[in-house]
């Protein structure tokens, strides 16, 4: 660091530790810095991404450090569930890829000239990502700062598959880890990764932009909808809204939703999404009355959706969406056989929704006693509501950021959002 003769200034001073190689001319020295960089690599990048990515991007930038995500185009089956988008080319690349094994292996071109010029580099922990492998053997080696970002273990996998074996024997190779939840950081520090590498994010979708969007929605919307589905004032709508393929238990659901309507006639099964098995939801709604389908809806679209309904149903694998139901305060219906991503650690059983051990009779009858009980109801209305108050993605975005800053180094500027969003 090159000063000019005179003694450096408090802001100066406060602003020493962010810069990095980049020249920067002030009246009391100046500087020849770079800014630090950081690089994400994903298979593709989600809708429910997007507003994370660009807040990191902004919380990242206050403190010197320039994000970069790089992606592909997904694969069949990811390209079926119609919910990836493109972020805007100045924060990433977009490089070729091919996929092999049905879409379990992934071999994306990468600029890796471009990847050793980061000071950190964020992948998926995901066995089938063939460039996670050099970057491992880089950072057991010393060489280069890569950080692990995900599950920690498949919840849906086989702990005996040749695939959970080398993610237990790779665990410790990361420098730090990102873990989804706080029960994927428990996990880690069991599996023997120090605390001080773990960074729990409490995995998030943008819950403060949803509920605004539903905030907004309007009586006149919410009764068009109901029209255009055929769904009277007095008809109880659940709700699911996400991928349709196996792992959801769509056949369950739609079984158990018959039972639903023939214990009580006013019942309906409202079915938002796309994905393999969405024919299956198709014929169902061509057959019956009381299952509609439609379609992947996203937006103000989707928002509607959540409005019309009293309760929010998936038999199947939990992850994300669970905030959505949350967020609109509906009350979260899932079974106990399902094998769930880390997000089911954010459902209280019998607070803001309910665990069901059974068949799709068990299944149905603890839906019935749910919608004849209004004051149980409620309840769970209001916990939903204040659950997803806990999970945003302000709050990921400041754990997240915090674990990187913390990995490079960087001091934290104050009031830049690192220690979590301001009180309501």
């Amino acid at each position: 660091m090159a000063q000019t003769g005179r003694p450096l200034c408090h802001g100066c001073l406060q602003a020493a530790p962010v810069l990095h190689h980049r020249r920067i001319n002030h009246g009391c020295f100046q500087i020849m810095s770079r800014a630090y960089k950081v690089t994400i690599i994903q298979a593709t990048v989600k809708q429910y991404r997007e507003s994370f990515y660009l807040q990191l991007r902004e919380l990242l930038s206050r403190h010197g450090v320039e994000l970069t995500v790089i992606y592909s185009a997904p694969g069949r089956i990811d390209a079926s569930k119609k919910d990836d988008i493109d972020l805007p080319s100045a924060m990433t690349k977009r490089v070729p890829r091919i996929y092999l094994l049905n879409d379990r292996i992934l071999l994306q071109f990468l600029p890796f000239a471009e990847v050793m010029r980061s000071d950190l580099v964020i992948i998926d922990q995901a066995t089938g990502c063939l460039h996670n492998y050099p970057l491992l053997l880089l950072s057991r080696l010393g060489l280069k700062k890569v950080a692990f970002w995900g599950h920690g273990y498949n919840r849906q996998g086989n702990p005996a598959t040749l695939s959970e074996r080398c993610k237990r024997h790779l665990i410790n190779w990361s420098s730090s880890w990102f873990a989804y939840t706080a029960g994927t950081a428990g996990y880690l520090a069991a599996a023997g990764v120090s605390l001080h590498r773990i960074t729990s994010v409490d995995n998030a979708v943008d819950t403060n932009g949803f509920r605004s969007l539903l905030e907004s929605v309007t009586d006149g919307e919410i009764s068009g909808k109901r029209r255009q589905f055929g769904v009277t004032a007095d008809d109880c709508v659940a709700l699911y809204c996400g991928s349709l393929y196996g792992e959801k238990r769509i056949p369950y659901l739609l079984h158990a939703a018959k039972l639903i309507w023939e214990m009580e006639p006013r019942f309906r099964l409202l079915v938002v999404g796309a994905g393999p098995e969405a024919e299956i939801v198709r014929q169902a709604g061509a057959g019956s009355s009381h299952v509609l389908y439609g379609g992947p809806l996203f937006g103000r679209d989707k928002a509607i959706c959540f409005r019309m309904a009293d309760l929010f149903l998936n038999p199947g694998l939990v992850g994300l969406g669970i905030l959505d139901s949350f967020c609109a305060g509906l009350p979260f219906v899932t079974t106990a056989e399902a094998l769930h991503s880390p997000e089911i650690d954010y459902l209280a059983d019998g607070v803001n929704g309910l665990m069901v051990s059974g068949d799709e009779a068990v299944f149905a009858g603890a839906v019935v006693d749910l919608l004849l009980n209004p004051g149980r109801m409620t309840a769970m209305r209001r916990a939903a509501e204040q659950t997803a108050t806990r999970y945003t993605i302000e709050n990921m975005v400041a754990k997240m950021g915090k674990g990187i800053l913390d990995s490079l180094g960087v001091a934290i500027v104050p009031d830049s959002g690192v220690n979590g969003p301001p009180s309501p």
